[in-house]
């Protein structure tokens, strides 16, 4: 498997340096003080349908919520695949939660007609990953945007980790998958996928745990055996 591919799908499909359009807003929000707001301070819901981190519920938080709580430093876009699905996610390039600087992206739910809004209002878009587009939310709809229902995070911490850190905070995973220049770390009952690189670089993905293996566990699976030969 080829590194570009592993790290486009732990994204989950998200180009981080080229997607969003640079709209640059004032700072907002309050930073959480040191302590608080760290990615291994995870709750979980007793039936794995929805799990809290930084804050923010997955499946009840809104963009809006995202945007008090990380700032007013963010990019909000709508992805087309190539089979013609719409999915719209916020990216907030520039905050700091518990005192670590990082990066992290909210896909975001909306009914399909409201997508399909987006997208008129966006112009053309350019291309994306996969044979995909990409439309920014233009600048009339970004209340209608902001009040989508955050479905997943994807944190990007600006420190390095290493496995005795990781083990530390979040314990030993129920499975690593082995990539090259790095490995997931899988965490089903927190619904968290750890990419763990071997330069210390690092990509968390956190999931409602009860979607776990839909979203997370089986397209990396599928990928694995993409690449065997």
């Amino acid at each position: 498997m080829k590194n570009g591919k592993v790290w486009a799908l732990a994204a989950l499909g998200v180009a981080l340096s080229v997607f969003f359009l640079a709209i640059m807003r004032p700072p907002g929000g309050q930073s959480s003080p040191p302590g608080q707001d760290l990615p291994w301070q995870i709750t979980v819901r007793p039936d794995g349908a929805a799990l809290t981190v930084f804050g923010l519920t997955l499946g009840e938080s809104t963009l809006r919520d995202g945007v008090n709580k990380l700032g007013r430093r963010y990019e909000l876009g709508v992805f087309e695949d190539r089979e013609g699905r719409l999915g719209l996610e916020g990216y907030f390039r520039d905050t700091v939660l518990g005192g670590l600087n990082a990066r992290l992206v909210l896909p975001a739910q909306l009914p399909e007609s409201a997508l399909a809004v987006l997208k008129a209002h966006a112009g053309e878009g350019e291309p994306a990953v996969h044979q995909g587009r990409r439309y920014p939310v233009a600048e009339a709809d970004h209340d209608l945007a902001l009040s989508a229902v955050i479905t997943a995070i994807t944190y990007l911490p600006v420190v390095k980790l290493d496995a005795g850190l990781v083990r530390q905070r979040f314990g030993e995973p129920a499975e690593k998958i082995t990539v090259p220049d790095g490995a997931h770390w899988l965490y089903p009952a927190l619904g968290l996928d750890l990419l763990l690189g071997d330069n210390g670089g690092a990509l968390l993905q956190y999931v409602p745990p009860a979607e776990f293996e839909q979203r997370l566990h089986a397209p990396l699976r599928e990928a694995e055996n993409e690449g065997k030969p």
